[in-house]
């Protein structure tokens, strides 16, 4: 491949990391357009993870149409923000669109013969983003059917130090379950949360121990070439 087109990769694969940090770290600090803002680091998240490896055109076609329909959906909610079947059309886009991306990472690292910076940041990037599609996954079965409760046994949901969940709270319990972290401060009191969770808890050590053993495989296999 290419260094200007290596390069440029290295490059998508940054910035994409860099979102998803800001969308992990920073996120709940914002005390004023927290919405907008969230709305502009899905975007940025969308175009570079179309970019993000060098995947066959096929498959940069798939993920351009389903990013494209994200954007348009995702902005249409800010637009129209009262409406409930952009809200659900929107939620709907942006699981789809991160289910494809993971999927077709994972399918990219592992097809590859070399372990370079760029994959290694991809492989990063794969993991934060299975983070992120766990908190879609909670938020949606808390919505659909279920619902979390803390410690104290009230109804509904609740989180240390907030009384109405938000995003963040969902994404702060999903990468606490797909780490194996358990701090037992949110429990999942439904069969569809028990399930997400299980299902996150399952998929993060999987990823893991996989994805470390094919990585260290492909270097030693590259470096007694």
């Amino acid at each position: 491949m290419k260094t200007a087109t290596m390069e440029k990769l290295t490059r998508n694969n940054i910035v994409l990391l860099g979102c998803l940090l800001v969308l992990i770290i920073f996120l709940p600090f914002l005390t004023s357009n927290r919405s907008l803002f969230l709305h502009f680091l899905l975007s940025a998240i969308i175009v570079s993870g179309v970019y993000s490896c060098a995947f066959q055109k096929r498959t940069r076609r798939i993920l351009a149409t389903i990013g494209a329909i994200t954007l348009v959906v995702t902005w249409l909610d800010i637009i129209f923000g009262q409406s409930d079947v952009f809200k659900i059309v929107a939620f709907a886009a942006i699981f789809a669109f991160i289910c494809a991306i993971v999927f077709f990472l994972v399918r990219h690292i592992a097809r590859s013969k070399n372990v370079t910076s760029t994959i290694i940041i991809s492989a990063i990037n794969g993991y934060l983003l299975m983070g992120l599609l766990g908190a879609l996954l909670l938020d949606i079965a808390d919505t659909a059917g279920g619902s979390l409760t803390a410690g104290s046994g009230s109804p509904g949901i609740k989180f240390a130090g907030s009384a109405v969940p938000v995003f963040h709270d969902y994404m702060y319990f999903s990468f606490v379950t797909l780490t194996t972290l358990g701090y037992g401060d949110i429990t999942p009191a439904s069969a569809a949360t028990k399930s997400v969770a299980l299902m996150i808890a399952v998929a993060g050590q999987l990823y893991l121990t996989i994805l470390i053993a094919m990585l260290v495989g492909k270097y030693l296999s590259q470096k007694n070439r």
